[in-house]
Formats: C-alpha cells, sequence, structure tokens
C-alpha cells in the first residue's frame, strides 16, 4: 500500500505542464484529422466548421482541468513509473467523457462524427504517455553513456551474482544501474526455474540454477571477472528454506561473501510478530469463537451502510472542500488484530498541523468551522466503512489505536479487529481515562454477543444525540472484573504490567494503578 503524503505535505496547485497544456490544444485537432481531414476546414461562414472548431474548444476546456486535477506535473517525466499510469488513464478517460457530453449538451454533435470523441481519448492518452517514454529513454541513455566502459570510476566497481529472479531481485539489479558513480555491478543471475535458462533481466543474463553457483564463479574467474560477493534472494529462500544453506555452503566453497538481498541493501524489515506473540502467551486465552461468526455481518451491513450514508458522505465531502481544501480524507496508520497495520480514513476536520512556511499552527486553531459539527455527529467516520468491507476493522470492537498508545499489554485487544465503536465509546469515550478504557475494551472481548452488540449499537445512537458521558457502573464493573479475572491483586497487577514497558515507566504505571485503586 502506498503512503500518502501528510495533509502539511501534499500541496495542491492547478498546474499543468509546458507540454501537456500543448498537446491537450493540438489532441482535438488531431483527432479531427485522423477521422476526417476534411473537417478541418477554417471557413467560420460555414455552419459544420463552427461546429468543429466548438467541439475542439470543448475538449481543451475539459482535458485542462482533467490534467490539473490529477496532478499530471507532480511526477518526475524521467522517472515516470508504472505506479503513475492510472492518473493519466483517468485524465483521458475524464476528459474525453466530460467533452463528449458537454458537446453533445450543447450542439448534439451534429457535423462531428460519432466516432471522433473515441479517437481523441486514444489521442490524448498516447501524446501523454508518449512523452515521458520518451524523456525516460532519454534518460536511460545518458546513463548509459556515462557508464560507458572507460568511465574512471570502473575500476572500483563490485562484482555480484544475484541467486534468484523475483521482482525484488529485479528491481535491485535497476537500483545499481542508477546509481552514480557506480559501485556494485551485477555479473550473472542464478534461478532454479528451468524456463528462465538463457533469458535476460534488466540486461544481466540467468546463466544457470543455484546449484551452479561455484561453477559459474570459477568460470567467470577465468575471464576475468572476480565475483566479490553473492546476493541471495530473500523470496527465494522463503520459497525454497533448503537452498539458504545449499547456496552459503557454496559460496564458502568459492570463497565469495554471500548475503541475503534485503540485508545487502540495508532493507531489511524492522517487524514484530504479534501473532506469535499471542500464540506462545499462555496467559491470555484466545478470543471467543463469536467474532469469527460475525466477520460476514459485518461487511454486509458495512456495504449497506456505504450505499444508504452516500448522500451524507457526499455532503460531508463538499463541506470539507470548501473549508478546508483539499484532500478531503485524513488518514492514520493504527494497529489491528494480531498486531497487523493498517490505514484508517476519516474525512479532514482539521487544519494540518504545520503551514506552508514549515510553523507549528497552535492546537486551538486547528478545528475548522465545521469540523466540530461533522465530528460531533461522528460523519467524519464514515470512510471507515470501507475499512469494515475489507476485513481490516468492525462494526463494533475496541477502537485502533497508534502504534505508540498502544497498552502496557496489548495482547487481549489484538486478539479481536478493532470498530467504529464499542463498549468504550459508549460509556465515555474521550472521558475515559487509559486504563478505563482498556478495562472496557477487555471486559467487552470475553463477553461479546449479539446481544451486546444490538446495546452498544443502540447506546451509540443515544450517545450521538445527547454527547459523552462517563457510566461510572459499567467502568466499576469492568474494573473489577479485570481485577478478578487476573487473579492478583492491583501491586501484583501493575508489576506484571511494567514487564512490557521500559524501566523508566514502570514507577509511573504503578502509581496509575494505585490511583485507580483509589478511585474504584
Amino acid at each position: 500500500m502506498r503512503v500518502s503524503p501528510p495533509t502539511s505535505r501534499s500541496r495542491f496547485r492547478l498546474r499543468v505542464a509546458f507540454f501537456d497544456a500543448i498537446w491537450v490544444v493540438a489532441a482535438p485537432f488531431a483527432a479531427l484529422a485522423l477521422r476526417d481531414d476534411n473537417l478541418l476546414r477554417f471557413d467560420f461562414s460555414s455552419q459544420g466548421s463552427r461546429e468543429v472548431f466548438q467541439y475542439a474548444l470543448i475538449t481543451m476546456a475539459c482535458a485542462l482541468p482533467s490534467v490539473a486535477a490529477l496532478r499530471l506535473r507532480d511526477e518526475l517525466t524521467r522517472d515516470f513509473a508504472f505506479a503513475d499510469v492510472w492518473r493519466l488513464v483517468c485524465a483521458a478517460g475524464i476528459a474525453t467523457s466530460a467533452s463528449a457530453a458537454a458537446a453533445f449538451t450543447f450542439n448534439r454533435l451534429d457535423a462531428i462524427p460519432r466516432s471522433t470523441p473515441l479517437i481523441y481519448g486514444i489521442v490524448l492518452m498516447t501524446g501523454l504517455f508518449g512523452v515521458r517514454a520518451i524523456a525516460r529513454a532519454a534518460g536511460s541513455r545518458r546513463k548509459g553513456q556515462e557508464d560507458a566502459p572507460g568511465a574512471r570510476h570502473r575500476a572500483q566497481v563490485r562484482r555480484v551474482v544475484v541467486v534468484g529472479v523475483d521482482r525484488f531481485s529485479s528491481v535491485a539489479m535497476k537500483l545499481v544501474q542508477c546509481q552514480a558513480p557506480r559501485a556494485v555491478e551485477v555479473v550473472a543471475a542464478l534461478d532454479p526455474r528451468e524456463r528462465l535458462l538463457d533469458r535476460t533481466i534488466n540486461g544481466v543474463r540467468i546463466v544457470g540454477a543455484p546449484a551452479d553457483l561455484v561453477a559459474v564463479v570459477k568460470e567467470y574467474a577465468e575471464h576475468g571477472i572476480q565475483a566479490d560477493e553473492v546476493w541471495v534472494s530473500d523470496e527465494l529462500i522463503a520459497a525454497y528454506p533448503e537452498a539458504r544453506s545449499e547456496v552459503f555452503d557454496a559460496c564458502r566453497i568459492a570463497n565469495v561473501n554471500c548475503t541475503i538481498l534485503s540485508e545487502a541493501l540495508n532493507l531489511v524489515p524492522a517487524r514484530f510478530d504479534f501473532e506469535a506473540e499471542l500464540e506462545a502467551s499462555a496467559a491470555v486465552a484466545p478470543a471467543p469463537p463469536y467474532f469469527r461468526f460475525r466477520r460476514p455481518l459485518d461487511a454486509i451491513v458495512a456495504a449497506a451502510l456505504l450505499v444508504a450514508l452516500a448522500p451524507f458522505a457526499a455532503a460531508v465531502a463538499a463541506i470539507v472542500a470548501f473549508d478546508l481544501g483539499m484532500p478531503l480524507v485524513f488518514w492514520q496508520e493504527r494497529i489491528g488484530r494480531g498486531g497487523r497495520k493498517f490505514f484508517i480514513y476519516k474525512f479532514r476536520t482539521y487544519h494540518p498541523p504545520f503551514d506552508r512556511a514549515g510553523g507549528v499552527v497552535p492546537g486551538d486553531r486547528r478545528m475548522s468551522r465545521t469540523g466540530a459539527i461533522i465530528r460531533r455527529t461522528r460523519l467524519d467516520e464514515i470512510p471507515q466503512l470501507w475499512n469494515v468491507v475489507r476485513g481490516e476493522m468492525s462494526l463494533i470492537g475496541p477502537r485502533p489505536l497508534l502504534p505508540v498508545d498502544q497498552p502496557a499489554d496489548p495482547r487481549t485487544r489484538l486478539l479481536v479487529p478493532p470498530g467504529i465503536t464499542g463498549w468504550a465509546q459508549v460509556n465515555g469515550a474521550t472521558a475515559l481515562t487509559a486504563d478505563e478504557k482498556e478495562a472496557l475494551d477487555a471486559w467487552y472481548i470475553r463477553h461479546a454477543s449479539l446481544a451486546l452488540d444490538v446495546r452498544v449499537a443502540l447506546r451509540t445512537m443515544r450517545y450521538l444525540g445527547r454527547g459523552e458521558r462517563k457510566d461510572p457502573a459499567t467502568i466499576k464493573e469492568a474494573m473489577d472484573w479485570r481485577r478478578k479475572s487476573q487473579g492478583i491483586d492491583d501491586r501484583q497487577l501493575a508489576e506484571r504490567v511494567t514487564e512490557y514497558q521500559p524501566k523508566a515507566e514502570q514507577q509511573l504505571l504503578i502509581e496509575r494503578f494505585s490511583r485507580v485503586k483509589a478511585a474504584s
């Protein structure tokens, strides 16, 4: 999943690249000429000629805003990637359909052949793609000239053999080719699939299988190409676990260094396996089976709500666009079931935390004029229904937290998918302390049922009308249940929880549990 820039770093400016503007003007005339060159008669006294030029002006008026709104100027033309193709296709599609609809409404496309809009869309998209392809090819050619065999830095290049051909290793080969001055050269590739033998990937020949590594290294050495290092694909090791020891043994025999590809590029993921932690923990019981059976119901209800609330979502989007501008949606990375990270989405209600000069905007000035109303009615959370449809969230459950806001012992709350609303939200929400929220969420997970979910849904509707109110009796019940379920006193509970925190925070947590005990 792509990570969008935060609101403060996402500038929205209606700008059009010079060539894009030129092509937007030329494309309708090129399309008309391809359809019938007799259409381009510069005789404005003729009715048909006037309509042809009206159509051309309409297409320009529709295409320029599309190219600007979809920010085609933002990408660097020399580094245009396939990930940017979608925006080009959308821009051409919107311009074509909008201009055809507008022209048909204006003059019913009289004197314009009905195939012209289709030809125009193809011509427009071809030109937008073509200039980027030419710029990228020119950049690659210049790069090739810089890396000519006589370059001064050639002598310091490390020679590498890549074992395992996949998308990641392909990108790695391309990456080292783009470095200036060149520090690494991939001289050969090996892969266990026979059908790939003797094919090339980014100009590198696949010369054998991993079992041929020693022979390949020795043969290249006979020709004066001494391999300095072997990079082994992470995907190859995942698919063939035995390949790791075989390749490393072969490298020892060939007397070359061997490195996992992600380690060679310093791209080893920093991950914490919450699922393994949960399974290995005997102190936390598994989640009730009810949550497995509830998933289909969540998806059906969320999809129905998305359709039913579409008019409200459109109205909120229009208000946000008028009050705050683009983008309309705010995102944050949260922790879900099993410790999986996902992006949660809301309609924006705050101004960015930083202004265009990089200065900090005070917190009391960040809430927009309409944001307070949208937040109070919880209309800003409509986009989270899409998270429910995708399976990242549930309609009801503990609210997803930021990684830095996870409780001392997160194992219980990470057993189930987080929810849009939950037992803690309808019993105090932001008025609760962190310990009270955690106790309410843990109580809900262990007592979840269809009847309890109906209670949460009804309380949510009442909560939207009257606002946040703490329920002392419910909170006390949850806190007492947590102490009894642990079977230990408060001091022992505090000491157990601090096992999951740095030593500097232990005293703070013990004092927090002491305050909870005094309050209850």
